[in-house]
């Protein structure tokens, strides 16, 4: 199979949310862009579990998504009419998560940590909530199993979450092609991709515009 790098990864996450908002504002017929989008979020949680391993500067990562998502979060509320906290503040929890469990490394203090950022999670209202903790903390381990291990565990997390739980539509399923995704991963990063800090905001305004001039017709 073709392998890609993280960068490319990051491309095919930003797109795929993209696909994700268009259905969610402007094409709600269209569920497969909605599908793809299910795609999207997996893969940034493995970039940002990534980036937690190889960053020279973790407090300044964290500065940039917590920045990122503070001045998002007015555009995010107002085009998406939602209260929840926006993607990037889930994955700014996540990853002050990954660097605590990183310090504890006794396993009831880790238990501790994700229980403590799963109920910060779903009290502040971030996106995807519990779940979005749950998945980036697995996307924190590919490198700890053989990845037919790795996805059975993967597999096994989202059958109990949409199944059992019943926490998240169902669609969310479509979520597990993620895990293969990540696998083909060539090991090197490619081009930097600092846009992306200016791509989130950026997009969901053009989105949001769209959607007005549209609904306003």
């Amino acid at each position: 199979m073709i392998k890609i790098s993280a960068f490319s990864i990051k491309i095919l996450a930003a797109v795929f949310m993209v696909m994700d908002h268009v259905c969610y504002l402007l094409m709600p017929e269209l569920v497969i862009l909605h599908l793809f989008g299910r795609l999207s979020f997996p893969l940034f949680a493995w970039l940002l579990a990534e980036g937690e391993k190889h960053t020279q500067n973790v407090h300044r990562y964290g500065r940039r998504l917590l920045i990122t998502a503070i001045i998002t979060q007015p555009i995010y509320s107002v085009v998406f009419q939602s209260l929840s906290l926006n993607i990037l503040f889930t994955l700014f929890l996540g990853l002050v998560m990954l660097r605590l469990v990183k310090h504890y490394p006794q396993l009831w203090q880790q238990l501790i940590i994700i229980g403590l950022c799963v109920a910060v999670a779903e009290s502040l209202g971030v996106e995807y909530g519990a779940y979005g903790i749950g998945v980036i903390l697995l996307m924190s381990l590919t490198d700890k199993f053989k990845p037919i291990i790795w996805l059975v565990y993967w597999c096994i997390f989202h059958f109990f979450i949409l199944v059992i739980l019943s926490m998240l539509n169902i669609f969310q399923g479509w979520a597990m092609l993620a895990g293969f995704i990540i696998f083909q991963f060539n090991g090197k990063q490619g081009s930097r991709a600092k846009w992306f800090y200016v791509f989130y905001p950026t997009h969901l305004i053009i989105l949001g515009i769209i959607n007005y001039l549209i609904q306003s017709r």
